[in-house]
């Protein structure tokens, strides 16, 4: 049998080659076979039916809407639509044929961008539209990120009653709705809710377009934890200190190997800055900056500086360094965007959880008292930070007269 790439076949179509991707992996083409990463085709197979309609003015907006997602998934920019890094702009308009998709994907470029006001709009269309069941999931969950960098609790809690209003049928529904919500609620470092399964990372139960964001959101969980034990604010099976900090980096390279091969860029790029906070704030900035700088890289093409900002708060300066080497203007802009972000995310933290986190602390300051959380001697902050240990005195009075705290134990609660 002679066999054509999946490109040949593209241009024999008169379609994208990611279009062609999903027919092979969907199984509508027979005799299709994969060979690492790319499909062969047999010569003499004819393009299969979509089962859709072009969008046409005799098509209502509510038929429109009601389109099936290409992926389930409510995290479209989490699955292998988007495999290159440059391509979002090019990712929304292959989509072209598939409105909700459209939408969504969208919609999650805009935060991913830091362009909240978009995520806002987006969210009310999918949410006052009533239409697909993930649609309406992932409006809930912009919704709730929307009021992260508002720092709006109403507007939080709406974002939530309405991911438990969305139309489930099945126990797995259930589960997603579930999953949905706590991850909100991760948003602002409250980790209580998840269901049982996701704490054992038992994935299996959602569908398997979801899983790559599900690492995502299981690696921010465990690092929340390993920070609570270092800080003293939590305890797992006797393990206490830097130990599991310094631990998750081995469990996160090999899912970042894996986000590699399977071309899913913002999944490499949340990984990736995770295992470099979980790297530099146990002090290995070496391993640290090769992460950082690579999730940079991918970043910058499409100009991706939500997802910075995000991770700005526990990298700090450390970012804003690696970000000058590579753009200064973009090193600028996601300082300028994360300085609204930090001031709703404070706010909005404060309220739901009825916490006393400052927002009146420098970067820096920040970074000294989180390792006076974690344990950490004058001498060895100073060693860690590169500064002078009467640097990191004064800063540890700074923030004494700037929290009220006294005691260095305490320090975890205002960080």
């Amino acid at each position: 049998m002679n066999m054509i790439t999946a490109q040949e076949a593209a241009a024999r179509w008169g379609v994208s080659l990611r279009r062609v991707q999903d027919y092979c992996k969907t199984g509508k083409i027979e005799g299709a076979q994969r060979f690492g990463l790319n499909w062969m085709i047999p010569e003499d197979a004819v393009r299969p039916a979509d089962g859709r309609r072009r969008v046409g003015a005799s098509e209502t907006p509510v038929q429109q809407s009601q389109r099936r997602l290409v992926r389930r998934s409510p995290f479209l920019n989490m699955t292998d639509l988007y495999s290159e890094a440059g391509t979002a702009d090019r990712v929304i308009e292959e989509l072209g044929e598939y409105p909700e998709s459209k939408a969504l994907f969208t919609a999650e470029i805009h935060y991913c961008r830091g362009e909240i006001d978009k995520v806002l709009d987006y969210a009310n269309l999918f949410l006052e539209s009533h239409s697909g069941f993930y649609a309406i999931i992932s409006g809930g969950m912009q919704l709730a990120m929307v009021a992260m960098w508002r720092g709006d609790e109403e507007l939080f809690q709406k974002a939530k009653k309405h991911l438990y209003e969305a139309p489930w049928k099945t126990e797995l529904d259930r589960d997603v709705i579930s999953l949905s919500a706590a991850v909100c609620d991760l948003l602002i470092r409250k980790t209580s809710d998840f269901p049982d399964w996701f704490y054992r990372g038992r994935f299996e139960k959602l569908p398997s377009d979801a899983h790559p964001a599900a690492w995502v959101f299981y690696i921010k969980y465990l690092i929340i934890q390993a920070q609570d034990i270092a800080a003293q604010r939590g305890f797992k099976n006797e393990v206490s200190g830097m130990g599991l900090m310094r631990t998750y980096p081995h469990i996160i390279e090999p899912m970042i190997s894996q986000a590699v091969v399977e071309k899913t860029v913002i999944v490499e790029i949340y990984l990736r800055l995770l295992c470099s906070v979980c790297y530099h704030q146990a002090g290995d900035d070496e391993n640290a900056a090769y992460h950082l700088d690579r999730a940079i890289t991918l970043c910058l093409p499409d100009r991706l500086f939500g997802i910075l900002c995000e991770w700005r708060r526990q990298l700090g300066l450390f970012m804003d360094e690696r970000l000058m080497l590579a753009d200064p203007q973009a090193a600028r802009r996601v300082r300028e965007l994360h300085r609204s972000m930090q001031e709703g995310w404070t706010k909005l933290h404060n309220a739901v959880l009825k916490n006393n986190v400052s927002a009146k602390l420098s970067d820096r300051e920040r970074e000294v008292a989180r390792l006076v959380a974690f344990g950490l001697s004058d001498q060895q902050i100073a060693e860690q930070l590169h500064l002078t240990k009467a640097s990191v005195k004064s800063m540890i009075q700074m923030v004494r007269n700037k929290t009220g705290v006294r005691d260095r134990s305490s320090f975890g609660a205002y960080i």
